[in-house]
């Protein structure tokens, strides 16, 4: 059918399409992308101004220490100094594209664009979410379950999975190193459906998304709450092993638990945060396709991830049950 390139290209030749037809085969691209986002969407955002290069410098001022003692009468104190973190994130360019033939587009059952505007989006989709857990992922701020102190300690902890009680114990974490909640008035979570299994399994603690949101209010990918954390379920979660031999390990699960601005993603000003829908007709590679046999699609988009409050995000490593 389709012949895919995984390798991005320059093709030749402007967008063909009609600004209703990409208006229609964007929106089919992010019907596709957006609910696989949660990563993404509680991200701070950031736009790079245009022509300034491909990095971004985040400064942040660090609190002032507060003095040990009272000032003495008529005594001029030491002072204090200013000091500033600086955080550079670099853009990169993404993306990928899909070539389609005039013989699969003519005898094709499928509406073909559109399903591959659809699967570009979920491609697309991701992409930018791999992108930013190996951003997140650099973090050092690490919770595992059941009181272990190591990945290999999770093998021999009494409790692998992660129980309401730890849930509690990353949630004073994120408190004690006042990390701003979100709007909601909580701190969020992503975990894959093993670790949602084990969590919604304590029925005096979990509080299902059903019961405390109206049906406009629910957003993708929410299942509900405990203990101040709100969670959210994604199959896009890395599960890794406890050690690298093969004596008694097992897998682990990762999550990720952060306050608002724990990382920031950056895009190109002039894009939209989004990627961008690119089509091109059969023969608009001109001499390189002298029969106009092919066509593309593909979508395109610069951004990059950075952590920008080490101490508001916490990578979560756990054990689940069978």
């Amino acid at each position: 059918m389709a012949t895919q390139s995984q390798t991005i290209t320059n093709v030749t030749g402007h967008n063909q399409l009609s600004a209703e037809d990409k208006t229609f085969y964007e929106r089919t691209l992010l019907q596709r992308l957006l609910p696989q986002l949660n990563f993404y969407n509680d991200a701070e955002k950031k736009k790079l101004p245009k022509n300034s290069g491909t990095t971004m410098n985040f400064r942040k001022f660090n609190s002032l220490t507060a003095p040990s003692s009272s000032l003495t009468e008529g005594v001029t104190p030491d002072g204090n100094n200013l000091s500033i973190t600086t955080i550079n994130a670099k853009v990169a360019q993404e993306g990928d594209y899909v070539q389609i033939t005039d013989f699969i587009q003519t005898t094709g059952i499928d509406p073909v664009l559109t399903e591959t505007s659809e699967l570009l989006g979920e491609e697309a989709a991701l992409v930018v979410d791999d992108r930013i857990q190996t951003a997140i992922s650099k973090g050092t701020n690490v919770y595992f379950a059941g009181g272990a102190t190591t990945r290999a300690g999770l093998e021999s902890a009494t409790t692998k999975n992660l129980t309401g009680d730890d849930i509690k114990k990353i949630v004073r974490k994120l408190k004690n190193a006042n990390a701003k909640r979100f709007a909601d008035g909580y701190y969020h979570m992503v975990v894959d459906p093993d670790i949602a299994y084990d969590l919604m399994s304590d029925r005096d603690a979990w509080v299902d998304v059903s019961k405390y949101a109206k049906p406009e209010q629910m957003v993708n990918g929410e299942l509900g709450k405990m203990h101040g954390m709100k969670f959210f379920e994604s199959t896009n979660i890395k599960v890794v092993d406890s050690s690298d031999t093969a004596q008694s390990k097992i897998s682990v699960h990762i999550a990720f638990a952060y306050g608002k601005g724990a990382y920031s993603c950056v895009n190109l000003e002039n894009g939209a945060g989004k990627p961008e829908i690119i089509v091109k007709e059969n023969g608009s590679a001109g001499t390189a396709d002298p029969l106009n046999q092919r066509a593309t699609a593909g979508w395109k988009a610069a951004f990059t991830a950075v952590i920008t409050e080490p101490l508001a995000l916490v990578r979560v490593e756990t054990g689940v049950k069978a």
